[in-house]
């Protein structure tokens, strides 16, 4: 399933690279540029951020929660207002509900990091390309593939929550892991500073739009945590941490929110990129 899913993409990709040259052709000043850019990423998911339950795009931003990105990537650029573009990322997103100063989240006392690798195709758009004073500006957008694996720690081991399912993945008529690999949806906007005539140096701000709401392994109720123990106690250790701040909160919360299923996750990528023709 996995390989093809990565066939279709490489192969819808392939088929855009394809028409983009071809007419690319019917332009004299067609050149190219290889990218090289490093910066940060942020995670818009159900930990952490705003005092809200579940994601809050922009709301969620936290300072504390940023994490090194960087990547590289190919660009074609026309001589109209359009460059086209693959690029290639990973970063590690972060979340974590101690950022929060919500009860719910303070009390639930859960942590994530997830490791993410990214590719896209992109699509740039220069509004004022015949302005001098602009025509660096651009946005952009376009579609890609990440696989994310979710990680928490304990007893200073880090454990894939994907595998262990802390909410009942894996139980008896439980709904199954979710997919690792996803579609996801880049936009944002950027601009461009010349340093020499084939070097450039560009600032980059940008967002994920994505289709899942496990991002950070949380979405929707607590499962049956006796029931969990009993196929793997690690699992069911991870699944409800706030006994480990608040013992009074012991228990078996079967049923009880642990996420916001209603709002997927997404996040922030903001890079300085080093580009040259």
């Amino acid at each position: 399933m996995k390989s093809r899913l990565i066939l279709k993409f490489a192969s819808t990709i392939m088929l855009l690279i394809f028409a983009v040259s071809v007419n690319a052709q019917t332009y004299k000043n067609t050149n190219f540029s290889g990218n090289l850019y490093l910066g940060m990423s942020n995670m818009m998911g159900d930990l952490g951020g705003s005092n809200f339950i579940g994601s809050r795009g922009l709301m969620d931003y936290d300072f504390r929660s940023n994490r090194l990105a960087g990547g590289l990537g190919f660009t074609m650029h026309t001589g109209g207002s359009f460059s086209f573009g693959i690029n290639f990322l990973a970063t590690r997103l972060y979340g974590d509900d101690a950022f929060s100063e919500q009860d719910f989240q303070e009390e639930r006392n859960l942590c994530v990091r997830t490791d993410l690798l990214e590719g896209d195709f992109l699509i740039e758009y220069r509004p004022f390309s015949r302005s001098s004073g602009f025509n660096r500006f651009y946005v952009y957008s376009g579609v890609g593939i990440m696989y994310y694996q979710p990680k928490a720690e304990l007893n200073d081991d880090w454990y894939k929550l994907r595998t262990l399912g802390t909410e009942g993945q894996y139980l008896d008529n439980g709904p199954g892991p979710y997919k690792e690999l996803q579609v996801v949806v880049p936009y944002g906007l950027g601009y461009k500073f010349r340093l020499a005539k084939s070097t450039s140096i560009i600032l980059d701000l940008g967002f994920r739009k994505t289709f899942t709401d496990y991002l950070d392994d949380v979405s929707g109720n607590y499962p049956n945590l006796a029931l969990l123990e009993e196929v793997n106690p690690i699992a069911s250790q991870l699944s409800f941490r706030s006994p480990e701040i608040l013992p009074q909160l012991a228990g078996n919360p079967v049923g009880k929110p642990r996420g916001n299923p209603d709002d997927k996750d997404g996040y922030f990528i903001g890079n300085i990129t080093f580009s040259f023709n």
